[in-house]
């Protein structure tokens, strides 16, 4: 602990240097105000390594993750577990462009004291879809070790076959000095 001269100018100078048990508020203020700093620096390189690392952990996750699917452009993916839940506990809405899944569960006990115990679980998630994907095309797929699958395609750009676009010209207006015979060959070569 930081001691503090005296702050009594004329009774300090009566009694010579005199000491307080109380630190300065700067000194306190000071070292918070470095305390604080040291915790933005922790904070600010935690967030540098999340960003850094966050397609990796995502898919190490085993709660949810959401991305274009892997490959060349095949549309849009997510995964989400959703062990907890029954099948007809669960409900996969296409909203707009909005993916909802939301999941309901309830559960009652009473024991063999009559002792009572309700639990209601909700799971609700949203996804955007992205502008090239075919939402009506959506689909789910509920895995055997309680993960749900949400896909759709990518939308399908018509082929078209090559083809030779015409230039239209059009005649331009005669400039004054200019052979008319001259500039029409000219335009329509």
């Amino acid at each position: 602990m930081h001691l503090a001269p005296f702050a009594s100018s004329s009774l300090a100078t009566r009694l010579g240097t005199v000491r307080t048990l109380w630190p300065h508020a700067e000194t306190i203020f000071s070292e918070l105000q470095q305390e604080m700093e040291k915790a933005r620096q922790f904070m600010s390189s935690f967030e540098q390594l999340l960003s850094s690392h966050g397609p990796i952990a995502a898919e190490q996750a085993p709660s949810s993750s959401a991305a274009p699917a892997q490959g060349s452009g095949e549309g849009f993916s997510v995964c989400q577990d959703v062990k907890n839940f029954a099948p007809e506990q669960l409900s996969v809405k296409v909203v707009g462009r909005k993916v909802v899944l939301v999941g309901q569960k309830e559960t009652q006990n009473t024991d063999e004291k009559g002792s009572f115990s309700y639990k209601y679980e909700v799971l609700k998630r949203e996804w955007d879809v992205p502008e090239e994907v075919d939402a009506e095309a959506l689909t789910c797929s509920l895995s055997g070790e309680g993960q749900l699958r949400i896909e759709a395609p990518r939308l399908a750009l018509p082929s078209s076959a090559e083809r030779s676009v015409p230039i239209q010209v059009s005649p331009a207006a005669p400039q004054p000095g200019a052979a008319k015979d001259g500039a029409v060959s000219k335009a329509q070569a």
